[in-house]
């Protein structure tokens, strides 16, 4: 065959290009923390703990699956109220992915969440403008055990009664952990957390939204992070699960169907952190 200089003109170009395309898709990356981390291809692993019984040790196991390193709760944890544990929680999920965090929790949301949890719904949106987000809620007796069913229970094969995910595919499966872990638009994200105490149990709502105004912050990430002996940060390891493909969000925000833990056969969902 006799040799044509252009075709390895050509192949060159498109090398370049597909090189500058890569190079942009890094640069968008970082800008807005990483590449979203994908989903789960299923639940995480309950053979042992089918009683309910859930622990920071449990979310280690199935963080560990993803690849991902072991939660390290601040010193001041005990001192933090439900919803400020809430926050650091879901913040932690966040930068551990190599996410950014969530700037802070607005007292304009918190009245907002206040009423999700107060009715065991997801929260209502603001009036005022905001880029993307979503709503979330869980019925749980610790916020650990409503970080573990919005995070690792939250597909298809769950224990829990995600109404919105009856089979893998669903197009309601993993939709908290897409909210938590949201990052499709470039603007700061400010939260808003609530917490009501019913029957025993916890009533946990949260608004996580980009765009909206960081005016009236009442607990800051930035604060938070003197409690740390080490800044949290991307934490990796070299397991790894099947995944599922992360769905793209719609830049409006979307309410999550209801997700609440079911009771063990002691009559309560009993959770402690270990």
């Amino acid at each position: 065959m006799r040799n044509r200089p252009w075709i390895h003109s050509l192949l060159a170009l498109c090398l370049t290009a597909l090189t500058l395309l890569l190079a942009t898709a890094v640069a968008d990356a970082a800008t807005a923390g990483i590449l979203p981390p994908q989903n789960p291809a299923s639940d995480c692993d309950h053979a042992a703990t089918v009683s309910g019984y859930w622990s920071v040790a449990n979310i280690d196991a199935c963080r560990g699956r993803e690849g991902v390193g072991s939660l390290v709760l601040p010193t001041n944890w005990q001192r933090l109220t439900p919803v400020q544990q809430g926050f650091v929680l879901i913040n932690l999920e966040r930068v551990n992915r190599g996410l950014a965090p969530i700037v802070g929790l607005s007292s304009s949301l918190d009245r907002l969440a206040a009423q999700g949890a107060a009715n065991e719904t997801d929260p209502p949106f603001p009036a005022g403008p905001f880029a993307g987000g979503g709503a979330i809620w869980a019925g749980a007796s610790s916020i650990v055990a409503a970080d573990y069913l919005w995070m690792y229970d939250d597909g298809p094969n769950g224990f829990d009664s995600n109404l919105a995910c009856p089979s893998a595919g669903s197009p309601g499966c993993w939709g908290h952990r897409d909210i938590i872990l949201w990052n499709q638009t470039s603007a700061p994200l400010v939260a808003g957390g609530g917490y009501s105490a019913a029957g025993g149990s916890g009533s946990f709502a949260y608004l996580i939204l980009s765009g909206y105004s960081t005016a009236g912050l009442t607990f800051t990430w930035a604060h938070e992070l003197r409690f740390f002996a080490v800044r949290p940060a991307l934490e990796s390891t070299s397991a790894s699960v099947a995944t599922a493909p992360r769905r793209h969000r719609n830049r409006r925000p979307r309410r999550r169907r209801h997700h609440r833990g079911k009771p063990s056969s002691g009559g309560g969902l009993t959770i402690t952190i270990g």
